[in-house]
């Protein structure tokens, strides 16, 4: 075999290991890119997941509120109410008094 075929043999083939070498590298630098990737990903997806209950629980909250609000708002018109008629009934006795 003529020492150039030889030659030409060894570079080829240091080629292929060399390209099966940085394909490689690449391929575990994009794994890694993808990993780091996720883990921000799955952080963000936590953060947010926290933020959602943090509201669920304030929206719990101000319906509690809504509901103590309601009931102070019905006890006060029943009173406003009560408090209409008396004033009503004074103002009846008051002109027959006069009368």
């Amino acid at each position: 075999m003529p020492i150039e075929t030889i030659i030409s043999l060894v570079i080829a083939l240091a080629a292929l290991i060399f390209t099966a070498l940085s394909f490689r590298r690449t391929a575990n630098q994009d794994n890694q890119a993808t990993a780091t990737e996720r883990a921000t990903m799955t952080a963000d997806i936590r953060y947010i997941r926290g933020s959602i209950d943090e509201i669920k629980l304030e929206n719990r909250s101000i319906q509690k509120d809504m509901s103590e609000l309601k009931t102070k708002v019905v006890e006060i018109e029943q009173s406003t109410k009560s408090a209409h008629k008396r004033l009503d009934d004074l103002s009846v006795r008051k002109e027959h008094e006069h009368d």
